[in-house]
């Protein structure tokens, strides 16, 4: 079953295994603090396992879940050997499976509340759609597709967890009660405001449309500094990158995904196909070496025909289908490294 997880799901699963041994020492959560801070990813792979250890105890009478169960008894029966802690991940990485597989049943739109666990929320959306929700506050989210969110409200707080995806905000004015969402490594704290968050492995990216966002990176320790951002503003982490960029952009551009519209200014191509991806039947996958070549324009979510025919017009990629059905966009046969430059398409 372990298979079916990535190296980081993994790893965060033995890092719950191990911290909740009785042998467990200080140095033990001060390493895994340190892991945490490693990589965005490590945050979003904790993230997904604690939410689905509370959907399993939420749901731990459901038929299915028995008979999964019963499979990760008789792979621990079956792997007695090996350490504990690493059956121990097994079984932990068994529940972000069953999460996805079970736990979470669809809904005619994939935004809807799926679940109340702990005072949580849950909502989703699958690949391809798009959808609007008002939380109880009256605040609107706007979720793209492949986006997995928890809402958590309170007298003092409203504590929002972007796990994966991308969300529109437009908070409903409350100034007793701050409005934080949680994505990656960071917080974005605002009272009153419009604001886009999008998070992935790749990067964190927080725009400003009205109001003001305070964006801060948890952290162990005290004096940790924020960013205040104006409108127009765009907030960049990139993973690994020492600090975060802030530019100015058009806000109509930025957010002309909520109506259906993919807008590239300067974009990597790698970070335009990630995007593409989320709305694709067809995945696209992109060689090293022209991941970084930057592209312009402005396409239709739903045409991913469109996107390949101007990708291969404006820029030195050829686009071919490898034997595992998925499109690899890569340099022309033959041909010299591509240089860096950017294209209008």
């Amino acid at each position: 079953m372990s298979r079916l997880l990535n190296d980081v799901d993994e790893a965060a699963a033995a890092w719950d295994a191990r911290l909740r041994g009785a042998a467990a020492t200080h140095r033990d959560h001060a390493e895994f603090q340190a892991w945490l801070q490693e990589d965005v990813e490590h945050q979003l792979a904790h993230d997904r396992l604690q939410m689905a250890l509370k959907m399993l105890r939420a749901h731990a009478d459901l038929p299915e879940l028995s008979a999964l169960r019963d499979e990760a008894r008789n792979t621990v029966h079956q792997s007695r050997r090996r350490r504990i802690a690493s059956m121990l991940s097994v079984a932990a990485g068994l529940a972000i499976f069953i999460l996805m597989a079970v736990a979470l049943p669809r809904t005619e739109r994939g935004g809807r509340v799926l679940a109340e666990l702990q005072g949580e929320e849950i909502y989703t959306t699958m690949p391809y759609e798009r959808t609007r929700v008002t939380l109880a506050d009256g605040s609107l989210v706007t979720l793209d597709a492949g986006t997995q969110m928890a809402v958590r409200l309170s007298r003092e707080r409203r504590d929002v967890t972007l796990l994966s995806g991308r969300a529109l905000f437009t908070v409903a004015k409350d100034r007793q009660r701050p409005f934080i969402v949680k994505a990656g490594n960071r917080t974005i704290t605002a009272l009153g405001t419009v604001f886009d968050v999008r998070v992935s492995p790749r990067e964190l990216r927080v725009t400003l449309a009205e109001g003001s966002v305070a964006v801060r990176r948890l952290a162990v320790g005290r004096g940790v500094a924020q960013q205040v951002l104006k409108p127009r503003q765009q907030l960049v982490a990139v993973a690994g990158a020492e600090a975060p960029m802030l530019r100015t952009v058009d806000v109509d551009n930025a957010l002309a995904w909520a109506d259906w519209q993919f807008f590239f200014e300067d974009e990597p191509l790698a970070s335009a196909i990630e995007e593409i991806n989320r709305h694709a039947d067809l995945k696209m996958v992109v060689d090293p070496a022209v991941a970084e070549l930057r592209i312009n324009g402005m396409f239709r979510i739903s045409n991913q025909a469109e996107f390949i025919e101007a990708l291969k017009m404006a820029l030195p990629v050829d686009v071919r289908r490898d034997a595992r059905g998925r499109l690899v966009v890569s340099r022309p046969a033959g041909g010299k490294a591509p240089e860096l430059r950017t294209a209008a398409m």
